[in-house]
């Protein structure tokens, strides 16, 4: 996969002539507009894995050209076609396998519970993937819950009285169900008209003034400051900073109630409750961001070119990648095109024994790698790096370490 270069083009010298980019921001509407790295081409979908190598490489790809919005701090795949992508039962994103992220998660659940006091209220959660975060709120707050998501599947953990899941998106062909608060978490930067997937939600007939809504996207300041650069993948249409989370939100007619970061800055979240729509006053954008982006061409192809170097001097067989979610999809099939990285490594049970789109790597599960003699486990994500050295550990691996 060829990673190339726009040098921060302006909006009216895109980063590739192949096919006709976006050319207004989808949070704003505004063309002034940066392009910075892009990619010929990288899987449709990350999170859904293959039967065979075979089809993994044979997989569906698109063509990703990151784009930043001078207005509204909002950053975008220009390149993004709408209705490529089919989230199905074959789509598996769940982290609630790890120790780490079920603590965030139980946390987050906490929080919620007490804030808005949901005690025998409704909850949804639209976008639900395989239910986990709605029957975790629901036990916690005793909350009735409906989930909403084309990718749920039964006989995935044990029922929580109360809980129901739908297979189907959450719209008005539902008129009776009248929630009380409504999380929708990692969906929103998967839409390719987020202002107008809010805008639907915000005028469903049974949601009232007092709806409570939390909204949870990655951060791409971590993305920029933080070089979290695996983070972008074609599924990911929207990359949302603080200040573009919020302008969407008002646009489409919310009052904003809380906002933050959390799971160590990787994640925004955002509280707010219908409103009238209204006018976003001016925003006097700092020049931090605008030195970030500027940066961010160069130092991702430094990262990915260390990598490259890094793996050259390492045995494939003894090299693997801990985490076979986006992240380590995309760094298998960026650095160096899945080469050199013998096996991904995933708690996941639902993701072992298949296989990464595009490369073709094989997904195994951490029992595989007793007794291997392995050189480097390279970690996806920091947070992770203490659980994946306790199961190294365990497993009697005295490989490197490294995180991505």
């Amino acid at each position: 996969m060829q990673v190339q270069s726009a040098a921060c083009a302006e909006a009216h010298e895109p980063a590739t002539n192949s096919m006709r980019l976006r050319g207004d921001c989808p949070v704003c509407r505004q063309r002034n507009l940066l392009h910075s790295v892009s990619f010929d081409a990288i899987p449709f979908s990350c999170n859904s894995l293959h039967p065979d190598a075979n089809s993994a490489v044979a997989a569906p790809t698109g063509q990703f050209v990151l784009a930043f919005c001078r207005n509204c701090e909002h950053f975008f795949n220009a390149a993004f076609e709408d209705g490529r992508i089919g989230y199905t039962q074959n789509y598996e994103n769940s982290l609630h396998f790890s120790p780490r992220f079920v603590a965030f998660v139980e946390d987050l659940a906490d929080r919620l519970s007490a804030a808005y006091a949901l005690d025998g209220k409704l909850a949804l959660d639209i976008g639900c993937g395989k239910g986990d975060f709605l029957k975790r709120l629901c036990s916690t707050s005793g909350a009735r819950g409906i989930g909403f998501d084309r990718s749920f599947e039964d006989n995935r953990g044990d029922d929580v009285a109360g809980v129901e899941f739908i297979n189907d998106w959450f719209s008005d062909a539902y008129p009776d169900v009248k929630p009380d608060f409504v999380s929708c978490r990692h969906v929103l930067e998967h839409i390719a008209s987020p202002i107008a997937f809010l805008q639907g939600l915000r005028s469903h007939p049974r949601v009232e003034p007092s709806t409570v809504f939390y909204i949870e996207v990655p951060n791409a300041l971590y993305t920029l400051r933080d070089m979290g650069i695996w983070d972008l993948i074609y599924e990911h249409v929207s990359y949302f900073t603080p200040h573009s989370l919020r302008v969407a939100m008002e646009t489409a007619g919310f009052e904003v109630l809380d906002q933050g970061a959390s799971f160590g800055d990787q994640y925004l979240f955002i509280e707010a409750k219908p409103s009238e729509p209204r006018m976003m006053a001016p925003y006097s954008k700092s020049e931090k961001i605008d030195a970030l982006v500027h940066r961010f061409d160069r130092t991702y192809r430094d990262k990915v070119a260390w990598w490259r170097d890094y793996l050259s001097n390492r045995d494939p067989e003894r090299t693997v990648v801990w985490g076979a979610g986006s992240k380590g999809i995309t760094f298998v099939n960026i650095v160096p095109e899945g080469a050199r990285i013998g096996a991904l490594v995933d708690v996941n049970p639902h993701k072992q024994g298949r296989f990464a789109p595009g490369t073709g790597t094989p997904v195994v599960g951490p029992e595989s790698l007793r007794g291997k003699p392995l050189q480097s486990i390279v970690v996806m994500n920091p947070l992770y790096r203490d659980e994946v050295a306790q199961a190294a550990c365990k497993l009697g691996l005295s490989a490197e370490i490294i995180v991505a």
